[in-house]
């Protein structure tokens, strides 16, 4: 046991003094990189649970640790060689800089990470440790996504642990109309611990594999191939991608900060998220409205509790599926299921049933729909066309057979269905659908069936929220934020381009 701890020790040592050598001016900081991970922190900062939080008032207590003394080069190396780890640890003035962004630049964010952690790092904890994997790589999650389970990076990762599509599906995440379980934490934890592990087993270096979980194994192939066959990250470091270089630094920094955080006066913020809760399995397709209405549980917790479900929706049309919500309300739940499977059901699902036809190719079996059509203007592009109607490209391409991305002027494209709502104007307030695509939520797709015994009264207008652009974020990515379409916020903000929206600009999300 001595021999295995002083061989730890050696590493450490030798980590230390080979990344002293590699000085900050043969090292460029990658400040793209870095300011990346400032927007997931701040996106972070914007999640419902935490903005509960705000609301509330609770805000940490911070204190002001800003002197040499808390500090200095000498404390947080003997503080980092204190960290009992298998991964090779080291302390320049690269790392030195992800420290300092996390336990100065971003205290408050560091606060509310590391009340999150509190939530996620348990079950982490375990998972990882199922597959042999070291537990301090689920700090990983502080640089991937700031502990977003819905993030979604500028090239399509996704989830807490940022998985790109084909690498989930690799690990047996799937990702379809309704389901994205590179969102889901427990799954894509289970399959970031068993990559991180297969990644070791390819490099033998714990550096060298958290640089592939951020730039795949064949940049850090022609890395070790450049650096003349060395096989360590900072002998390979200058050779990699400019933000690879700068992915490991940013994890030491984050295990420090894990470790340390009490040390620089950031304690771990309260956040509101349910901690006692549990699984039951689905068996018919369930809408997230469907539980809200009859539980009365706001639908962001079961958002947030099953942030999988893209379309707000348990597709179980033919298999089961999880369905996590807090313990009480699962008793509630097994109570009071059958009310809850069939409270509104036509209303929910039958615009779904309409959303799936356009892929599928079925016809629509009712009266109450017909199809739209858009006729291709001079410079118009898929791009433009999908963002109008709220659709993603590749689900034009499907919708309409389409092998490119090339269309022509006065080309007709299919792209979605029109509700007609037929109930008389003297019974109730006719309300026409115009989209069935982009969120399947009830707030976008107002086919609700008429109710002709009753006539409620008018309910008063509500005020709009008021949506300031952050930077990275489109009309689509706002649009998904509120439950709404693209096209609804373009046509209710009288915006004719969604690409000239700018930073800053206040958006009006219609409360109706």
């Amino acid at each position: 046991m001595k021999k295995i701890i002083a061989l730890l020790i050696f590493s450490f040592t030798l980590s230390f003094v080979n990344a002293q050598n590699d000085t900050i001016e043969n090292t460029i900081t990658d400040q793209t990189f870095q300011d990346q991970l400032i927007k997931e922190m701040d996106d972070m900062l914007d999640l419902w649970y935490i903005k509960c939080q705000i609301h509330k008032g609770v805000s940490p207590v911070l204190v002001d640790d800003t002197s040499s003394v808390a500090f200095s080069d000498s404390l947080v190396y003997q503080r980092l060689r204190a960290i009992n780890t298998v991964v090779p640890l080291a302390y320049n003035n690269s790392v030195k800089k992800w420290i300092e962004l996390y336990v100065y630049k971003r205290k408050k964010s560091s606060s509310i990470l590391m009340g999150l952690s509190e939530f996620y790092y348990p079950f982490m904890q375990e998972i990882f440790d199922k597959y042999g994997v070291p537990e301090e790589l689920i700090y990983l999650t502080i640089i991937e996504s700031g502990l977003n389970p819905i993030a979604v990076s500028r090239v399509g990762a996704t989830g807490i642990w940022q998985f790109m599509h084909g690498t989930g599906k690799i690990y047996g995440l799937e990702v379809n109309t309704f389901v994205d379980d590179r969102r889901d934490p427990l799954k894509a934890t289970d399959a970031a611990a068993r990559h991180l592990r297969d990644l070791y087993n390819i490099f033998n270096d714990w550096g060298l594999a958290i640089s592939a979980y951020n730039c795949g194994t064949g940049n850090v192939r022609k890395a070790i191939a450049r650096s003349g066959g060395k096989t360590d990250f900072w002998s390979v470091r200058a050779y990699l991608p400019r933000e690879t270089q700068n992915y490991y630094p940013a994890y030491i920094a984050a295990l420090y900060l894990a470790t340390y955080h009490q040390q620089h006066g950031i304690p771990a913020a309260k956040i509101s998220i349910p901690f006692s809760v549990d699984t039951i399995m689905v068996h018919n397709e369930l809408h997230f409205e469907q539980i809200s209405a009859v539980l009365d549980i706001d639908i962001d917790e079961i958002k947030i509790l099953n942030p999988q479900y893209k379309r707000n929706v348990i597709p179980a049309y033919s298999e089961a599926y999880p369905l996590r919500l807090k313990n009480k309300d699962i008793i509630r739940f097994l109570d009071l299921k059958d009310s809850i499977f069939h409270y509104k059901y036509e209303e929910y699902f039958a615009p779904i049933k309409v959303y799936q036809g356009m892929f599928t190719g079925e016809a629509v079996a009712s009266t109450d729909y017909k199809k739209m059509y858009h006729i291709v203007k001079s410079k118009e592009t898929l791009a433009s066309i999908s963002t109008k109607y709220g659709l993603s490209v590749t689900e034009l391409k499907q919708m309409n057979k389409l092998k490119s991305n090339y269309v022509k002027p006065k080309q007709k494209l299919f792209v979605g269905y029109e509700y007609l709502n037929k109930t008389p104007k003297d019974t109730v307030d006719s309300t026409k659908t115009v989209l069935l695509t982009d969120s399947l939520s009830t707030s976008s797709i107002t086919t609700k069936l008429a109710d002709t015994t009753q006539i409620k009264p008018e309910p008063k207008p509500l005020k709009d929220k008021i949506h300031i652009v952050k930077s990275g974020e489109t009309i689509s990515s706002i649009a998904r934020k509120y439950n709404k379409t693209a096209k609804q916020l373009m046509d209710y903000n009288k915006i004719k381009n969604p690409n000239t929206i700018s930073v800053g600009q206040k958006i009006k999300i219609p409360q109706s």
